[in-house]
């Protein structure tokens, strides 16, 4: 603990967030001895490697899961003393994008200048992708994609955000990228995204190895936006890919599991109950946002079981969530913890 925070790996994603939720039935029992409501725990660790186990459990054991809510921790404040609910996360579906050219690795002064180069090739899939101003070109990529509602966005708009501040305290960069046209919240939150995540092959040694690589290869992600659909974006990747390839190699599309994206009416009885248990336990009003990122458990719960999910939590944007030093405001936490207390009576009442 150093400066009012918890440091830990997960200490805000997101064993940290849990440990609220378990904080918070302890008070209850060790003080009336009982809950307000009856509550089930559900928890898995997989999250961050795709949730294959946890999938399956909901698929087989939907009886066992039946709720009149859901509360799932795993999203933010949007500032520090600002609680949010999170009412839209983007999905996700991934491929890795396989190249090859010769049929070993060349010497580039024999064969330079004939021998197709599997990384050239890869380049020019990759810019093939997106034009210069972020647009992905892809084709049919974007015919889904419903623009949030009008109200919804307007609430953005009075949200404590300055673009100023986001690119030097959060990016770091010496620009924001993106598709003109939209707010740097609309980009992250409700316009989808095509990102190249590593390129795997050829010679990354210290020194120089003068051959031409054999393969190539990329690793790629997509996030997406209601009203896409995972397998339908991932087979029109894939066609395209093929489609822009340079005909001196050979071009494979290895696809992933995805998880769709997932929108919450902010008018379900759920909701309400969690505005009002945050704003009493922050002494601030909640407020609705969405997130970039993809929970795909929610679009189990959501989808599959029909259950109403409230997504929300206590860390901070500047949590550095998956990094050595990640924390946790110790204020936040403690509130966290008075706000599921809240949302339980809230439910019950």
């Amino acid at each position: 603990m150093r400066g009012g925070r918890l440091f830990a790996r997960g200490a805000a994603d997101d064993k940290g967030q849990i440990l609220t939720l378990i904080a918070a039935i302890r008070a209850y029992l060790q003080t009336s001895g009982k809950l307000p409501v009856n509550v089930k725990l559900l928890i898995e660790g997989e999250e961050e490697s795709g949730g294959a186990g946890i999938e399956g459990y909901v698929r087989d054991h939907a009886d066992r899961l039946k709720a009149d809510a859901c509360l799932v921790l795993d999203s933010g404040m949007f500032a520090p003393g600002v609680p949010a609910i999170t009412l839209g996360l983007r999905g996700i579906v991934g491929a890795e994008i396989e190249v090859s050219g010769a049929a070993r690795d060349l010497h580039s002064g024999i064969y330079g200048g004939v021998a197709p180069n599997p990384f050239q090739a890869l380049a020019e899939i990759l810019t093939g992708l997106k034009d210069k101003n972020g647009r992905i070109l892809v084709p049919g990529f974007y015919d889904r994609v419903a623009p949030p509602p009008a109200e919804e966005k307007a609430g953005w708009e009075r949200l404590p955000f300055e673009e100023a501040a986001f690119l030097r305290d959060e990016i770091g960069a010496p620009a924001l990228t993106g598709e003109p046209g939209y707010s740097p919240l609309e980009r992250m939150w409700t316009r989808p995204t095509l990102e190249i995540h590593g390129m795997p092959g050829g010679f990354t040694g210290a020194g120089s190895k003068t051959v031409i690589p054999a393969r190539a290869a990329a690793k790629v992600s997509m996030r997406l936006v209601a009203d896409q659909r995972p397998a339908e974006i991932v087979d029109a990747f894939a066609g395209h890919v093929l489609a822009i390839a340079p005909k001196s190699v050979r071009v494979k599309v290895n696809k992933s599991h995805g998880a769709p994206p997932v929108v919450i009416s902010p008018n379900a009885p759920a909701i309400a109950a969690a505005k009002r248990a945050l704003t009493e336990a922050f002494g601030r009003e909640a407020v609705f946002v969405r997130m970039g990122g993809s929970v795909p458990i929610v679009s189990e719960f959501a989808g599959r079981l029909g259950l109403p999910v409230v997504v929300t939590g206590w860390s901070l944007p500047d949590a550095n969530a998956h990094s050595p030093d990640e924390s946790l405001d110790l204020e936040h936490f403690h509130k966290g913890i008075r706000a599921v207390m809240r949302f339980f009576e809230q439910l019950a009442g």
